[in-house]
């Protein structure tokens, strides 16, 4: 089996485990720093979904591998404004769905090796993640200390996928050095 075949393998078995945002709706009880820390490591979409970034963003390389992330978390926090401040974004369930398997492709795919491309296609995903969380908060919520939990959090899974990422292409290499070898 090719290297490239293997990784997009791992990629779609991650994407297909996913379900529709199952860990959005409801149990933001409080919801300050802790239960902003304890809200993506409770669903299996945000766990892939954030993984998958920094896996995305390691696969890319270079200054790609803190952007990809960053342009993620910019685009979450301004779609969780958004949403808190009366916005409205269609298809936000379809689109945080969409965004465990595209991400995951793009980490095979060669063609995805542009940290431009990684950073709009991150930031595009992040809105809607962002969007949903804050179109959610009740309104008795500590919107701050939620948001800075969450954010840190979800920095955090970022960080592991990363790491993920680059071992992962230390040891089986890079989809595109896959094609130049055959």
């Amino acid at each position: 089996m090719s290297k490239t075949t293997r990784l997009a393998v791992i990629a779609a078995a991650a994407a297909l485990a996913a379900t529709p945002a199952l860990a959005h709706p409801g149990h933001l009880a409080g919801a300050g720093f802790l239960d902003g820390i304890g809200h993506p490591l409770g669903g299996l979409d945000h766990l892939i979904a954030m993984v998958t970034v920094g896996v995305y963003g390691a696969t890319i390389g270079g200054r790609a591998v803190l952007a990809v992330p960053g342009a993620f978390m910019a685009a979450m926090l301004a779609g969780g404004l958004f949403a808190l401040t009366g916005g409205e974004l269609p298809l936000v369930e379809p689109a945080i769905y969409a965004s465990t398997v595209v991400l995951a492709l793009l980490c095979v795919m060669p063609m995805s090796r542009n940290g431009i491309v990684g950073a709009l296609f991150a930031a595009f995903f992040g809105l809607f993640h962002g969007f949903a969380h804050g179109a959610e908060m009740p309104a008795d919520a500590a919107a701050l200390g939620y948001a800075a939990g969450f954010l840190t959090s979800t920095a955090g899974l970022h960080a592991a996928g990363a790491a993920l990422g680059l071992t992962l292409h230390r040891l089986i290499g890079r989809p595109e050095e896959d094609s130049q070898s055959a």
